[in-house]
């Protein structure tokens, strides 16, 4: 090969100076490539793995949204809402269902798994609960104020929202006694429970606009602030008089028989002390021209009141109960020793030989009440209950030896007894909840209604159906134990501020004392923690609250 040529005789030599100009071409065919690829991720707002990366992060956010609105922190319209910004305009997101037997009232989302779903009943049984006994308290105040006239439509709101909150509790209860075979038919409860809750919210919100116009609080905060110093001296008065009649029943009963107004006392000093600073939040608030704030601090101390009165109250009805049930009492074993002394003659005289065990049971239990007759530290009420157990078995034994008239008169005695016995338990429950609703759960709040609702079927067949109607006492007040007890077992695991992350709102920083901690037990400071000041009222980290007391 010379001069450039090959054996072939051909002039390649010009091959050389083409490939650097491929080699140029090439890169620069690669570079325009990747450069009209940016643009268009540019303009498509993402960039290499950033479309796995927003998917996974709509999930997630879809996830905590869902989560949000079971726990109850979301109201359905506001879930829908913010679904919607999430899906992006132009889609069909994933909505609410719609309940057809509530003209169409939204329930909840399809996608919430059945524990969710059942997580939101609860939290919304608890809101619907929270929002009747706080407008109880509040049309107290309005209609001592303004007459029965100016509360009417508020009142008729109110036994409208009880109507549907006591079908939710009854609903409530009825999954928790039977689980229904399908998911379906659990599914539908839930969401029957979830409605209903949030017509009862939404009733009184509505109601509640005009309530507020009417008390015009915002500009009436001077005088109200005076009625609640004068409220406030009131119950002080009542809380040192309380702690006398406190001494006096743990001198003469039990511990357990006090033990559901055992803390009563150091519970109503607490909402006083909130009282005194709400009232004192309520003045600076009016000293900086802050109207508004003002308002919001003094609906705290009225409550607060409120609750104050209700744990003093509960100590004098306890008392009642406790001083009832020992005279009853004492009647029950004269009726036990005379009923004892029938059935026993009857067996001597070779009659009714199945009396036998009837008679043991009733001596066995006639001997224990009688040893704590003697001794200090009673209590009266589970005595007599086992007493009337007892008088009941001897009862039936002794139906075929007893006159007719004296059957009547033992059934009455103890329907009354059962009915009077219920409406105690009722009432204990009733006010240990109302005090403490902050944390109290569901599934005391479900037996207590359950338990009135027992009641008043008891009321209603007094005279039509007395054995059925004692039946349905003797529930209510194992109803009402049953709620009380897993109240006072939610009290005692209740954290307060520490536990639930809130600070104090306009009221002062978590552990400033204040009376911070029996506001957040008895359910004042739930939900906004008092908003108003745009200091820390939300949860720590959060901007703020949101919702109101």
């Amino acid at each position: 090969m010379m001069g450039g040529r090959y054996g072939s005789g051909i002039d390649v030599s010009w091959l050389f100076w083409l490939l650097p100009v491929a080699v140029v071409v090439l890169l620069a065919a690669r570079a325009a490539l990747a450069l009209s690829g940016s643009a268009r991720r540019r303009r498509s707002g993402s960039a290499p793995g950033q479309n796995r990366n927003a998917a996974a992060g709509r999930s997630n956010a879809r996830r905590i949204l869902d989560e949000r609105y079971a726990s109850g922190e979301l109201g359905t319209q506001e879930y829908r809402d913010r679904l919607s910004v999430l899906t992006g305009p132009g889609t069909q997101p994933e909505e609410p269902g719609v309940n057809p037997r509530d003209g169409g009232r939204s329930s909840q989302p399809v996608a919430l798994s059945l524990p969710e779903l059942k997580q939101r009943a609860a939290s919304l049984l608890i809101a619907a609960d929270d929002a009747v006994r706080s407008n109880e308290q509040e049309a107290g105040f309005v209609q001592a104020q303004f007459g029965d006239g100016a509360v009417a439509p508020f009142m008729k709101a109110l036994a409208d929202a009880r109507s549907n909150l006591s079908e939710s509790f009854k609903l409530q209860q009825t999954l928790e006694d039977a689980i229904p075979a399908t998911e379906e038919q659990q599914r539908a409860s839930y969401t029957e429970i979830i409605s209903r809750c949030e017509a009862a919210s939404e009733a009184l919100a509505e109601q509640k606009v005009s309530f507020d116009s009417l008390r015009e609080l915002e500009k009436n905060a001077p005088q109200a602030l005076e009625l609640l110093r004068s409220g406030q001296a009131k119950a002080a008065a009542k809380i040192a008089d309380a702690e006398h009649r406190m001494a006096e029943l743990c001198v003469r009963y039990s511990d357990a028989a006090v033990g559901p107004v055992s803390d009563n006392i150091d519970q109503a000093r607490e909402r006083l002390k909130f009282l005194d600073t709400a009232a004192r939040t309520a003045q600076q608030k009016l000293s900086e021209a802050d109207p508004a704030a003002a308002a919001v601090a003094v609906r705290a101390g009225e409550e607060s009141l409120h609750q104050t009165n209700v744990l003093v109250d509960a100590i004098a009805k306890v008392r009642h109960e406790l001083d009832s049930a020992r005279t009853n009492l004492d009647r029950a074993v004269e009726d036990a020793a005379r009923d004892l002394a029938q059935a026993k003659a009857t067996m001597a005289a070779g009659q009714h030989t199945d009396l036998a065990g009837p008679v043991a049971g009733a001596e066995a239990v006639l001997s224990q009440v009688q040893q704590q007759l003697q001794s200090d530290g009673i209590d009266p009420i589970a005595a007599l209950q086992r007493m009337e157990a007892a008088l009941q078995g001897l009862d039936r034994a002794l139906s075929g030896v007893r006159n007719q008239q004296d059957q009547a008169r033992r059934a009455r005695d103890a329907l009354q007894q059962a009915v009077m016995s219920a409406q105690a338990r009722i009432s204990v429950a009733s006010d240990y909840i109302a005090a403490r609703r902050g944390g109290v759960g569901s599934g005391a709040r479900t037996r207590l209604a359950e338990a009135q609702r027992t009641l008043d079927a008891a009321l209603s067949l007094q005279q039509t159906n007395p054995e059925s109607s004692l039946t349905h006492a003797q529930q209510a007040a194992a109803l009402a134990s049953r709620a009380a007890e897993l109240a006072r077992s939610d009290v005692q695991g209740f954290g307060g501020l520490d536990n639930r992350g809130y600070g104090g709102g306009m009221f002062g920083s978590r552990g400033c004392g204040g009376g911070l901690g029996g506001a957040m037990l008895g359910g004042i400071l739930i939900d906004s923690i008092l908003r108003g000041d745009g200091g820390d009222a939300g949860r720590d980290g959060d901007p703020g609250g949101s919702g109101s007391f």
